[in-house]
């Protein structure tokens, strides 16, 4: 299946904007409101049932959108109890449809694609209906990796994994992605969309420390032993340049009231708060200190953000392992 230009231009338009906004929120607030979500997953259901029309996808696949909404609705809402039937309100009514409707198409397409020859599958040359329905699947399964990862606290952040939720909802398989640029082979298997972006960002916050080491070599800033382990992930300022906001002060005064000391802690302290901030400048500056180091906090979610773009250039990094 080719991806519709119309839609596809707008689909990627859509899912730029989304996570500028959220990845702009997070970093400056340190949180993304539930509602942003949840407002983005009406126009990439949409475009996603508009195409599936387009291309003649069938009752099963359109059916197992629902599917993948219910399990897009996990991040914000329980499953409806049935033993509570009676209780329901319009929320778990409307919840137990897009359930039913999503099982259903899970039953039907079962039915009619379950004789299906998975080697041609991977190698791309089944029917678009058969292709469809099974990327849809994976994407259910991709969705429900990412919830358990965050319920296992392997991914912390409840924004970076509605994120990714959301990232397959808009792109459920590399058939709603235009050809990538530099992606030239064909037939190679490749790992869901947003398990791809999660290896773009996760490779990019690998590569965020030695780019902070050297540019804090770049200003002088790495002269003495112990710079070295803060060179890493912090910056040098004066303390008249340091303000509030989303960072952590890594340089404080330890010790006795007798015998304070100044330290430079790898991570932050228990105690670091803003509550606390104006106090921790004071007695920095009282202890004659006049540049500390300082964290800024660089959410998960930025990088994702970033990662579209080498995922829609070049696609899936381990393919181009495999090749």
């Amino acid at each position: 299946m080719s991806p519709d230009p119309f839609l596809s231009t707008l689909r990627i338009s859509m899912i730029f904007s989304c996570m500028f906004i959220a990845a702009r929120s997070d970093f400056q607030t340190l949180s993304v409101r539930d509602m942003h979500w949840k407002i983005w997953a009406i126009p990439a259901t949409i475009i996603l049932a508009l195409e599936m029309v387009s291309n003649n996808s069938g009752p099963a696949n359109l059916m197992t959108i629902s599917a993948m909404i219910a399990v897009f609705s996990i991040c914000f809402y329980r499953i409806p109890d049935l033993r509570r039937f009676r209780e329901w309100q319009i929320e778990q009514l409307t919840l137990s449809m897009i359930y039913l409707i999503g099982i259903a198409g899970i039953l039907i397409g079962t039915i009619e694609f379950s004789d299906t020859n998975f080697v041609n599958l991977v190698l791309g040359e089944e029917s678009n209906q058969t292709m469809l329905w099974w990327s849809s699947l994976g994407a259910i399964l991709t969705m429900m990796l990412f919830l358990s990862a965050w319920k296992a606290r392997i991914i912390p952040g409840g924004a970076d994994v509605k994120a990714l939720v959301l990232v397959t909802l808009f792109f459920p398989s590399w058939a709603f992605i235009p050809e990538q640029m530099y992606f030239s082979v064909e037939n190679t298997f490749r790992i869901p969309p947003s398990m791809a972006l999660f290896l773009w960002a996760g490779a990019s916050f690998i590569l965020a420390a030695p780019i902070i080491f050297l540019s804090n070599v770049a200003r002088g800033d790495v002269s003495k032993a112990p710079d070295f382990k803060m060179a890493w992930h912090a910056t040098k300022k004066p303390l008249s340049g340091i303000i509030a906001g989303p960072s952590w002060i890594l340089t404080e005064v330890a010790g006795t009231e007798d015998e304070p000391r100044v330290v430079n802690r790898i991570l932050p302290s228990k105690h670091s708060s803003l509550s606390n901030f104006e106090e921790n400048l004071e007695r920095l500056e009282s202890m004659g200190v006049e540049e500390a180091w300082v964290a800024t906090k660089h959410p998960f979610l930025v990088y994702l953000f970033f990662a579209l773009i080498p995922l829609m250039l070049f696609g899936d990094p381990l393919a181009y392992l495999l090749k």
